[in-house]
């Protein structure tokens, strides 16, 4: 028995390093294992039982045709049993699993091809930014395009590289707050003033999400792409920071609305009458913004609960008490989000309003404002 355990552990070990085992020093690269592919043939279609359970899969067999690289113009059959179901002409990411030692190749469905969809969706977008905004619209789009640039080039690898993630997100993300402002609305005073608000409200807001997050006790990892992340980098990623530096990002863009709704009501509020008082401007801005974050509170919450309709969906049915479903972390730290975020944006309105009077109306000069704009 001892001899036969130790031929069993010889012939696996033979296994491991003999060529074409399973085991890879590199894994194989994305273009020899995914290819486009197109629909031929849909040969069988239907659903049927999962194993073991009472619940039924589509299933379809498939004939198709590889679009690209060097196996263009091949034909596979293969079982999709991915939900999505394909019909003939359909485009799609075709996967290849490499052969197990003398085994045949396995093909399964990856993802259809979206990029119709997205690209004419796009397009429509931007046509009816610029119908409606005008310059306005197409300078918006612009500035879209080069925060975008600044989270892929910039933040993205300086998190990657392990830089400490909530200072990194605060400093490029008054960077994008920058750009946006003085792209769409050009450089002036009121810009300048708006930023300014904004990035007093961002401080505050991050400061008030790190203690949060702190006294909740979170630890990032409410998410799949947490997890794999957390794998995939042994564990040298600040997961904490980086639910930290999600945070700021995804508030930047309302900070930019609030702020610099409000610095140009107090200017236009200015120049509509130069003989109020810098009280009575204050108390009527306020009374613009009030409404304003009124409505605009309701944004983050509502896009977060938006996002997370299935999480929802599933907890709803859960028999576990409210308090109890609340307290989970995948919960607790979009709560936390929502409410850290909602506070920072109406910090934004107020404390930009402020400055706003503060420096854009004085009270004996006349005029001042009209030369800013």
């Amino acid at each position: 028995m001892y001899n036969m355990r130790i031929a069993v552990f010889v012939a696996f070990i033979a296994v491991l390093v003999m060529p074409g085992s399973v085991r890879a020093d590199t894994p194989l690269p994305f273009s020899e294992t995914t290819f486009k592919a197109e629909v031929v043939t849909v040969l069988e279609s239907g659903s049927r039982p999962v194993l073991g359970t009472d619940i039924t899969e589509l299933y379809q067999r498939l004939t198709a045709r590889i679009l690209e690289g060097p196996r263009k113009g091949e034909e596979v059959t293969f079982e999709n049993g991915a939900p999505v179901q394909l019909s003939e002409g359909d485009r799609f990411y075709l996967h290849r699993e490499p052969p197990l030692w003398d085994g045949p190749e396995l093909w399964s469905v990856l993802e259809p091809d979206r990029s119709n969809v997205l690209l004419w969706l796009t397009g429509l977008f931007v046509l009816v930014a610029v119908a409606v905004a005008g310059m306005a619209g197409a300078r918006s789009l612009l500035a879209l395009a080069a925060s975008f640039a600044i989270i892929i080039f910039g933040l993205l690898p300086a998190l990657a590289s392990g830089l400490p993630p909530v200072p990194v997100s605060i400093a490029f993300g008054v960077g994008i707050l920058a750009v946006s402002m003085f792209v769409t609305h050009g450089v002036n005073r009121p810009t300048a003033i708006a930023l300014l608000g904004s990035f007093i409200a961002l401080i505050a807001a991050a400061a008030l999400a790190q203690i949060s997050v702190a006294a909740a006790k979170l630890s990032g990892l409410a998410s799949h792409e947490a997890t794999f992340l957390s794998f995939a980098s042994a564990g040298t990623f600040d997961l904490v920071g980086l639910l930290l530096g999600g945070i700021l990002v995804g508030i930047i863009g309302v900070l930019n609305d609030v702020s610099v709704s409000q610095v140009h009501t107090v200017v236009e509020l200015y120049a509509a009458n130069p003989s109020r008082s810098r009280a009575a401007i204050w108390k009527s801005a306020m009374k613009v913004g009030k409404e304003h974050m009124g409505a605009v509170v309701n944004t983050l919450p509502l896009a977060y609960a938006g996002v997370s309709l299935p999480l929802l969906l599933l907890f709803s049915e859960s028999t576990a008490p409210v308090s109890f479903i609340l307290n989970r972390e995948v919960f607790a730290a979009e709560i936390i989000r929502a409410l850290a975020g909602s506070i920072g944006l109406m910090l934004s309105g107020a404390i930009a309003t402020g400055f706003a009077v503060w420096i854009l109306v004085p009270k004996s000069v006349r005029g001042i404002i009209s030369k800013n704009q």
